[in-house]
This record gives C-alpha cells, structure tokens and sequence, in this order.
C-alpha cells in the first residue's frame, strides 16, 4: 500500500513540474521566412521578357535581366546573342507555365512555349531578387517536343 501511495505521489509530482515548467518557458518567437513572391509576379517577368524580344525591343528585354548578366553582356552582345541563339521561340502563339521552385532570393520558372509550327519548347527561366525586383539571370531550353506530341492535361 505504501508503494502505491510513492507511486501516486510521484505521478502528481512530475505533472506539477510539468505544469510548472511551462509557466517558466516561453515559446520561441515564430521564425521569420523572407517573403515568398507570388507566381505571377514570376511570370509578369517573363512574360515581359518574352514580349520585348519577340517585338524586338532589345532595350526592353534588357531590362528584365539581373545585374551579373548585365556584367557578362553589355547591351550590343545581349541583343545579337538573342536574335542568333534562339530565333524560332519568339514565335510563340502562347506561353503556359509550371511550377516555381524558391531557394532563398532565387528562382526557377518552368515555361512552355507553344510554337506556331506546332512544336513544344520547354524552358527554364531562372530569376534572382535584387534591387528590389526579380530579374532574369538565364535561361535554358530543357526539351523540346515537335507537333505530334500531346501534352497531359485536361484540355477544355
């Protein structure tokens, strides 16, 4: 009988210091996450990339990339690099996205320009926050698909 009164005291022991304890400890304040774009801040970029070279407005697109490709290019290389590297994808009749992966002030955007000869070209856009804004840091063609392929998806 003694045992189970030690016992019962020791049960009610611990559940007081718990109880006490957690008056004492306070919680950690939230942890901060930088502020996460939404994805059509992404692709207003992007979009407005895609419009300035397929209006051939070099000044325009230009001002959509980072500062380091700034650094790499200046606006002449820039603007002969677009029209020679990848001339087909400013015919694009529209441009669907997938999406957006974060890591820190970086950012990946899937696009895929759906070409007027019926091809596919999925690019990947890669975006750095500076200065306040997101910029264009580079891009690349991952795959490409001629006309015959279909997409997935639910067409309405």
């Amino acid at each position: 009988m003694k045992a189970w009164h030690g016992m019962k005291m020791a049960i009610v022991g611990a559940t007081f210091s718990v109880c006490a304890a957690g008056v004492f400890i306070r919680p950690m304040p939230p942890r901060r996450v930088g502020e996460q774009p939404r994805p059509a801040e992404l692709y207003r970029v992007v979009m407005q990339e895609l419009q300035s070279v397929r209006d051939a407005d070099y000044v325009g697109a230009y001002r959509q990339v980072s500062l380091s490709m700034r650094e790499r290019y200046n606006l002449d290389v820039f603007a002969d690099k677009v029209r020679t590297e990848r001339p087909d994808l400013t015919r694009y009749e529209r441009v669907e996205f997938g999406g957006v992966r974060m890591n820190g002030r970086q950012a990946s955007v899937p696009a895929y320009l759906f070409l007027s000869n019926g091809d596919i070209a999925a690019v990947t856009y890669l975006l750095v926050r500076e200065e306040g804004s997101w910029r264009i840091d580079g891009s690349h063609v991952r795959r490409r698909w001629n006309g015959n392929y279909r997409v997935g998806g639910t067409r309405m």
